[in-house]
């Protein structure tokens, strides 16, 4: 081969090389490497240099031997690294085999290649086994007990399998991904603090590892610790807590989950969640959630988180505090409440009334306000936030689709609580939400029990229906008169034993 063309090979080893380690080209994997084709072609260069001035010797023996053997063993790497592919492409995981597998069978084929070459030339005798071995020995160097000792160790966790590339692992205290394993070290990608964790492989032979992904990489376990307090039973944590669980959207397998009381603590009883996630990665961001809309879970329910404290009010001052946010609450559910047309039929004293007797209840992120096919209960005006309205998606289509959303004054579930019909949407917080809840109670005391006031009221849901559907006229009164009939069947049955 001409000496310019074998200079211009030798060049393109490095343009390929660069290819093969830049992320950015596809098909990247794909280039085998260029070590030993490169060593082949610089053997190559030199050989034809060396006839090029007409000068014989060993030095030309030596360089057409080099020549050859890296020949092949570069064409030996490259059916390794082809079948490397392979594996890692039918693989049940898509993970190929350990990197040093891949090494050792490499350095056999080096060796057989070598000894095959000495042998061709009849140099493989007692000097020349001992001039490779003394080679070896200096590229070894110093160290050679800890090389020895993790080469060792990678052997032995690779044969035991107790981890693979790309197996979530916490090792020596460090959490992360298994992204290689050299001859050396075991290299763990933190996405924690987005960093390299690179541990000696004799460390991993002597210490604790724990594998997230055995016996399946489907599912990881999680868990976390609260603390709540001792006014609150236990039994009713732990439905809350449960509910926090089975509506996350991030759990699965709800049903394997559980809720254990760990401690009975200085300031509180503290209960250990114990849960399932398809991504290991999120963990951080699942568990920030899993405790915000468990706070709201537990506000609502009437409960705090405790901490312990060192508190010099006295208890008039606690109440009287407390009496002032709650009074506060009221007045901001008060001038809400007043502004919207569906209430414009009662006195302020009606809706003083309202604020008063029901709640108002705080909602977090995706939590669910009222779900779709829920019969009855209370209604909801908007106070604080917004929220969104979902329906199921019909047919073979999975999951929901949203079909609006509520902000500050909306009313929503009012239809199923003065009808006691099932309720024919989902609505769900974005964010930080806040409701006045009206129950059916408050309804039958304020509208059902004043004729003005309910017909007032039915005349405001039909004009709105209308709207929403495009009745005619008589088909907006006609709405009306049979909501009103519905509405006092529905509460003088409710209410029939009060």
């Amino acid at each position: 081969m001409p000496l310019f063309l074998l200079v211009l090979l030798w060049l393109l080893t490095f343009v390929l090389g660069r290819a093969r380690r830049s992320h950015s080209f596809r098909y990247g994997r794909w280039i085998p490497g260029m070590l030993f084709f490169r060593v082949s072609l610089t053997a190559a260069i030199l050989s034809r240099l060396v006839l090029l001035f007409e000068q014989q010797g060993e030095a030309l023996i030596w360089l057409r031997l080099v020549e050859i053997g890296a020949l092949y063993v570069a064409l030996v790497e490259v059916v390794l690294d082809f079948f490397w592919i392979v594996l890692a492409r039918f693989s049940r995981r898509k993970v190929a085999p350990p990197r040093i597998l891949k090494d050792l069978l490499l350095v056999g084929a080096v060796m057989v290649v070598v000894a095959a070459q000495l042998q061709s030339q009849g140099l493989l005798t007692t000097l020349g086994s001992a001039a490779v071995l003394g080679g070896l020995a200096f590229v070894v160097g110093p160290g050679t007990a800890s090389q020895i000792s993790n080469i060792s160790s990678a052997l032995t966790f690779q044969v035991e399998r107790q981890f693979s590339v790309g197996d979530w692992v916490e090792i020596d205290g460090c959490v992360g991904r298994v992204e290689t394993v050299s001859w050396n070290s075991a290299y763990l990608y933190d996405n924690a603090r987005d960093r390299m964790i690179i541990l000696p492989n004799s460390v991993i032979d002597t210490g604790k590892v724990i594998n997230f992904s055995r016996p399946t990489a489907r599912r990881y376990q999680l868990d976390i610790v609260m603390g709540l307090p001792y006014e609150a039973p236990p039994g009713k944590i732990i439905a809350i807590l449960s509910a926090v669980l089975d509506q996350h959207p991030s759990v699965v397998d709800a049903q394997d989950s559980y809720i254990l009381v760990e401690e009975f603590s200085d300031s509180s009883i503290n209960y250990r969640l114990w849960f399932f996630i398809e991504d290991y990665m999120q963990r951080a961001v699942i568990k920030s959630s899993l405790f915000a809309d468990a706070w709201y879970a537990v506000h609502r329910a009437g409960y705090s988180f405790p901490y312990p404290v060192e508190d010099t009010r006295t208890f008039a001052d606690t109440e009287r505090r407390e009496g002032e946010l709650e009074q506060q609450l009221q007045d901001e559910s008060f001038a809400v409440l007043r502004s919207e047309l569906l209430f414009e039929s009662l006195n302020d004293a009606q809706i003083r009334d309202i604020v008063v007797h029901d709640p108002v209840l705080s909602f977090g992120d995706a939590e669910t306000i009222v779900r779709e096919g829920d019969v009855g209960g209370s209604m909801y005006v908007v106070l604080e936030g917004t929220c969104s309205v979902h329906v199921k998606a019909s047919g073979a289509q999975q999951g929901q689709i949203q079909l609006a959303e509520l902000c500050q004054g909306a009313v929503f579930g009012e239809m199923a609580a003065l009808t006691d019909e099932p309720r024919k949407a989902s609505v769900l917080a974005k964010g930080h939400v806040m409701v006045q809840k009206i129950s059916q109670r408050t309804i039958n005391d304020q509208f059902l029990k004043n004729g003005d006031a309910m017909e007032a009221f039915a005349a405001v849901m039909a004009n709105r229906e209308s709207r929403r559907r495009e009745f005619s006229l008589d088909q907006t009164q006609t709405f009306e008169l049979d909501l009103i009939e519905r509405m006092r069947k529905t509460f003088a049955r409710l209410f029939s034993a009060s």
